[in-house]
């Protein structure tokens, strides 16, 4: 099994609120990159693991070296718009894209803009992003998941090999993978439908997805519990597939709390044979793998998180924590 940690570089910080720890993506904090990113990097490091930084333009002049292994890919929040969270303002889209590509309407969803301004963000984005890295960025995340077929056109125009915004069988106001399974490898995209396996060159690498159709992200690990991630990994384990795809913003990595949180995961995955980590553009796509449900490894791994909240505030604030 490959497994790839996707880190979608942004600011912001962690706050408890009520009691449960969330991440904020208010652009003043720069820790968010400055000391969220040198954080996973260094986890991962002790881990052997690799990490994917998709990069969001504005955050590039903040971004901390993090040694050789690791790779770069581009983040593109499209937009303008101010987003409250449990009282808390902020703002999402990104301050470099607004200022040096065309964006004719807020919507921070890149869905919502044509053909033509899609790939004029996603192309003064990779161009910015080789600037400063001297890198290339082959891997991309849509901002709140947020694509469409004219999306995966530009993207393949623009020379990017790998697509990383799956959260597969969800759909909301901003996004739709409904059509993928809940536990979907890597294909290679339709050009006339983004969640069908064609023959574009650009390979979807949806993130894994726990039975409850949340991502794996230590983000997750208030909600959730941390056996549920594992019992996640296990499900997909069992079944021979040949990737596991973690996710997260770098924010978290600023607190302890999820610092831990993904380090007993990376442990537990390092207990299992032939895993192998990997950045997200060494991936290829696999056909044939039919994978099934498991219930044995949620069901031995039920927690007190799971049992003390209701699954409808669960169910919502996930959906806040996704759209970030």
């Amino acid at each position: 099994m490959d497994v790839i940690i996707v880190c979608h570089t942004e600011f912001g910080h962690v706050e408890r609120i009520r009691g449960v720890r969330y991440v904020v993506f208010v652009k003043s904090s720069v820790a968010g990159v400055e000391k969220g990113v040198k954080s996973l990097a260094r986890l991962a490091d002790t881990h052997g693991a690799k990490v994917t930084f998709a990069v969001m333009p504005e955050t590039a002049q903040n971004f901390p070296d993090v040694g050789n292994g690791h790779e770069i890919g581009l983040h593109v929040h499209a937009g303008w718009m101010e987003r409250e969270f449990f009282g808390i303002r902020y703002q999402v889209g990104d301050s470099w894209l607004r200022a040096h590509s065309t964006q004719s309407v807020d919507s921070p969803f890149l869905s919502d803009h044509s053909f033509g301004e899609q790939l004029d963000m996603i192309q003064a984005g990779k161009e910015y992003i080789l600037e400063c890295f001297e890198k290339e960025p082959k891997v991309f995340v849509a901002g709140s998941w947020s694509i469409n077929n004219d999306t995966v056109r530009a993207l393949v125009e623009a020379g990017i090999s790998h697509e990383c915004s799956g959260v597969a069988h969800t759909k909301t106001e901003f996004d739709d993978w409904s059509k993928l399974p809940r536990i979907c490898m890597p294909y290679y995209a339709d050009p006339d439908d983004y969640q069908l396996r064609g023959n574009l060159p650009l390979l979807m690498v949806p993130i894994s997805q726990m039975l409850v159709g949340s991502s794996v992200n230590p983000e997750h690990v208030p909600l959730w519990g941390l056996s549920w991630l594992k019992a996640c990994f296990a499900e997909y384990y069992a079944q021979n597939l040949p990737v596991f795809h973690i996710c997260l913003h770098s924010p978290c990595m600023t607190d302890p709390f999820f610092v831990d949180a993904l380090n007993e995961l990376l442990l537990f995955i390092r207990l299992h044979k032939d895993v192998e980590f990997k950045c997200t553009s060494e991936i290829e796509e696999h056909e044939g793998n039919s994978a099934r449900t498991k219930l044995a490894p949620y069901l031995a791994a039920i927690n007190k998180t799971i049992l003390m909240r209701p699954l409808p505030r669960i169910r919502d604030v996930a959906g806040r924590i996704i759209r970030g």
